[in-house]
Order: C-alpha cells, then sequence, then structure tokens
C-alpha cells in the first residue's frame, strides 16, 4: 500500500510539473551582501564560496585571487570597486596566509621530488628509497630540514599584514567580519602511524615547524606579542570586536589534511569534504540556509527530494501540503515561486554531484511571469 501511494504521489508531482500550474508562491526577501577576500582557498569555482551562494538570500562579491599573499590581499583595499562592495557588505569573509607560509615550501619540495623523480608527495615516505638514489632513511632529514626552513621565511610579514588587514577592516563596523584561521597541510598523511622512527622524524621535521609559523608558543614571562604568529593575532581580532567572528579552520582541518586538502598532489587547496566543512561553519554562524535542505539536517539528498514530491503530490490532490512556509522556501530551489518535481530533480543532481566530489550549482528557472500568491 505505501509503495502505492508514493507511485501516486510521483505521478502526481510529475502531472503538475509538467503542466506548469504553479504549485506554491514564495516571496522575496532581505538579501544579505557578502564580500569574499582571500586567496586560492576561496577563489576559483568549486570552493566553499560556491557552497554558500546556493544559500537563501545571499549576494556574493569575490574578491579573492589565485595566488594571493597577505600583501596582495592588503592592496585590495586600495581598489575602490572592492572599497564599495566592503561599504555596503552585510558580511566579510577573509582568509589569508597560506600562500606566504606555503608557496617557498612548495616550490622546493617540487624540485626535490622532480630531482629524485617521485610521483606524489606521499611517495617521499612510503617508497623504497633505494629505488630512488637514498643510501638510507637518514638521507631524507637534510632535504626535510631545508622544507622546514622554507616554511619559516614569511611567517612575521605575515602576521605583521594580518594585523594591518584587519585594521582596514575597522573602517567597516556596520559589516560582520568572519575571519579564518590558516590550517597546516601537513597534519597530517594519512598513513603516519604506520611509518618507520625515521621516516617518521622526517615528516616531523616539516609537520612541526609548519605548526609553529601558524600558532606561536608564550614563552614564560613574556609580556609583550613578539611571540604571536598569524592565527594568534586572527583569534585576537575575534575577541577584541564585537562584529567579528572566527571559524577555527586550523583545529577544524587537525590531523585531517589527507583528507581535508589535496597534500597528496601538493596542492593546499581544500577538497570538496574541506570546503563543505568550511561553508557549514559559516552557514551556521549566520544562520543561513541551504537551499534544497528541506528536512533541515544540513544536508541535500534523497531525502529532500522525496519531501518536495510528497508536498507537490498533496498539492496536487487538493490538500494543503506536508512542507511549512520555511520548508518551501527551501524547497523552490529554482526559484520560479513553485515547488514541484523540477525542484526535486535539481535536488537530486545536486546530491549526486557531491556525491562524486563535484559542486552542482540550482539552475535558476527562465520563467518570466509573476507567480501568484498561494490560496
Amino acid at each position: 500500500m505505501k509503495k502505492y501511494l508514493k507511485s501516486v504521489a510521483v505521478g502526481s508531482a510529475l502531472s503538475l510539473c509538467l503542466s506548469g500550474m504553479p504549485l506554491l508562491t514564495v516571496h522575496g526577501e532581505e538579501v544579505q551582501k557578502i564580500v569574499v577576500l582571500g586567496d586560492s582557498i576561496a577563489s576559483g569555482e568549486n570552493t566553499y564560496v560556491s557552497i554558500l551562494q546556493d544559500c537563501r538570500n545571499v549576494e556574493i562579491q569575490n574578491f579573492a585571487g589565485e595566488s594571493y599573499t597577505t600583501s596582495d590581499i592588503l592592496n585590495c583595499f586600495s581598489d575602490e570597486q572592492i572599497q564599495k562592495a566592503l561599504s555596503e557588505a552585510d558580511i566579510i569573509l577573509i582568509n589569508a596566509g597560506e600562500h606566504d607560509i606555503l608557496d617557498k615550501f612548495l616550490e622546493r619540495t617540487h624540485g626535490f621530488m622532480e630531482e629524485f623523480k617521485f610521483e606524489k608527495f606521499l611517495d617521499v615516505f612510503t617508497a623504497q628509497l633505494a629505488d630512488y638514489g637514498f643510501q638510507s632513511e637518514d638521507d631524507l632529514l637534510p632535504y626535510s630540514n631545508q622544507m622546514a626552513a622554507d616554511l619559516r621565511t614569511n611567517q612575521l610579514s605575515a602576521a605583521q599584514n594580518v594585523q594591518k588587514i584587519n585594521q582596514e577592516l575597522e573602517n567597516y563596523p556596520d559589516a560582520k567580519i568572519i575571519w579564518q584561521t590558516a590550517y597546516n597541510m601537513l597534519d597530517t598523511i594519512e598513513i603516519y602511524e604506520t611509518l618507520s622512527t625515521k621516516r617518521q622524524m622526517a615528516y616531523n621535521a616539516i609537520m612541526r615547524p609548519a605548526k609553529s609559523v601558524l600558532n606561536g608558543t608564550q614563552p614564560e614571562g613574556s609580556t609583550d606579542d613578539s611571540w604571536k604568529r598569524i592565527n594568534d593575532y586572527i583569534k585576537d581580532f575575534g575577541e577584541a570586536h564585537d562584529n567579528c567572528t572566527v571559524v577555527d579552520v586550523y583545529t577544524g582541518f587537525a590531523g585531517k589534511a589527507y583528507q581535508y586538502t589535496n597534500l597528496y598532489e601538493l596542492d593546499f587547496t581544500p577538497t570538496l569534504l574541506g570546503h563543505t566543512w568550511i561553508a557549514d561553519q559559516i552557514i551556521t554562524e549566520l544562520s543561513l540556509e541551504k537551499m534544497g535542505d528541506v528536512v533541515g539536517d544540513m544536508e541535500v539528498n534523497a531525502k529532500d527530494a522525496a519531501a518536495v514530491l510528497v508536498h507537490a503530490a498533496e498539492i496536487g490532490a487538493g490538500n494543503g501540503g506536508s512542507l511549512t512556509p520555511e520548508q518551501i522556501k527551501k524547497a523552490d530551489v529554482d526559484g520560479n515561486g513553485s515547488v514541484n518535481a523540477m525542484d526535486a530533480a535539481q535536488i537530486l543532481v545536486y546530491a549526486a554531484s557531491r556525491g562524486v566530489g563535484q559542486i552542482y550549482h540550482f539552475k535558476k528557472s527562465s520563467a518570466t511571469e509573476e507567480p501568484s500568491d498561494p490560496v
């Protein structure tokens, strides 16, 4: 009997969709203007910013740059277009520092791998070293120490620049500012615990400095800020200003770099899983609503599509529908004022795309007619 009712529900919804009959109207609401500043983490098409774009009632201007250092981000504040966007922003999202810390390290590591013909970063610590011209595992440590030195190169200038960036942001007191802490792309490889003691030492020789250049350790009795690093200052911003919040990406990614970043390809940008983690923290902090998350569990999947189909079928049968007004707003993913099988289909495509590591954006309806008020 349940299977029969489900078939009727789906069939009714599809029929109503194909007939073009509007099922329910949703009204326009105030839009939150979000401005993004940052580096490769936020730039491009498949990022946490892309995920935020599919939230309800947001308008995003993204000024993040593919290889921006803290100096590049600081220069953005002199751009008239960016100044205008910031002055009108309700929310400013910002990340900074990864390129300052990692660029020289990545350049040297790529050169090291090319010299010895390693294909992936993981091979450095797992391969039969004799096949690559090494006499023993002890030979790894000098290379690790060189890479660690590169990580330390810009730690002080990066910390100084994030302070200057925050001073610029203070010129926009009407906006809520969300800083992200810088994460450690080297923390850690999946098989770390299985490595030999000497290979762990070689890995620690770069992982631990990567931690220390992001998070300082206050010496006993210290009364100044000379020990502070990027993340220490970023956390200070969140504590000092009522309009500033910190999303602690460093802690969220700790121990999970092999899942949340493209570490093995020596690319520090997040994977879809990492971008989703960042997006979810921001969505929670700002109380945003994910389009398509009809059942309200922070996921967009087949359960949401099923809820849309059942609701559409009930409306088609002359009943009141099963979704609340708030659920209806999130269900209308094509934005045409109706909730029907077309919305359910897009929700399923969205879920399937996420399942294979891709980001799908809901397609807006091309209909030009104003939807009528619900009756």
